[in-house]
């Protein structure tokens, strides 16, 4: 096992694998951490209005208050955990690239041919944008760096790397696509030899 830094790891054995932790640094966590309780609480607070004796017009406020909680609890619950225990996988199988983001379980397989890549290369730099910089934060999961074009449809990942491990990353991800393909070919080609 090699790794690129103390986020990315990269196995290259046999099914050739690219680990990304979604872990940050020990105060943001003990930050989300605060968050949650807090939120949490809040909720709590919110709950014990609506369920205690108050007037149907605050019910109705309460109602829609604690909808928008319950959408903000579940999304910061979720951004703790991946930050805890969230990672990326990427595979090489056979003619294939799987990629899968996983929390707690296995997660969702997602499988692209190799076929239908070209190459791996970087998202462009937006750093003033707003809405880029609200996806590099560490309270979303969010901010892919590195893209591949997969039959017209632009395929994103590698959550919050850095522009060092992204230039890293990228070699390693171009290099074992080209040799990928051409081991796919070889093996194509002797099978057609075979017939």
């Amino acid at each position: 096992m090699r790794l690129i830094s103390d986020r990315i790891s990269i196995d290259e054995t046999k099914n050739f694998s690219i680990v990304i932790l979604g872990k940050v640094e020990r105060w943001k966590e003990s930050l989300l951490l605060f968050w949650v309780l807090a939120w949490t609480f809040c909720g709590l607070v919110f709950l014990s209005y609506f369920f205690g004796d108050t007037p149907y017009h605050h019910d109705l406020s309460m109602l829609i208050m604690i909808s928008f909680w319950t959408y903000f609890e579940v999304r910061i619950v979720k951004v703790f955990f991946w930050r805890r225990k969230g990672f990326e996988q990427i595979k090489f199988k056979d003619s294939a690239l799987t990629i899968t983001n996983s929390l707690f379980t296995k997660g969702k397989e997602k499988v692209y041919t190799l076929d239908g890549i070209n190459t791996f290369d970087a998202l462009p730099d937006s750093s003033k944008n707003f809405f880029s910089f609200m996806e590099d934060s560490f309270w979303v999961i969010g901010g892919d760096r590195i893209y591949f074009d997969y039959f017209g449809k632009k395929v994103v990942f590698a959550k919050q790397i850095s522009a060092e491990e992204t230039k890293k990353l990228l070699q390693v991800l171009n290099g074992k696509l080209k040799l990928s393909k051409k081991e796919y070919r070889k093996r194509m080609k002797k099978i057609e030899e075979e017939l």
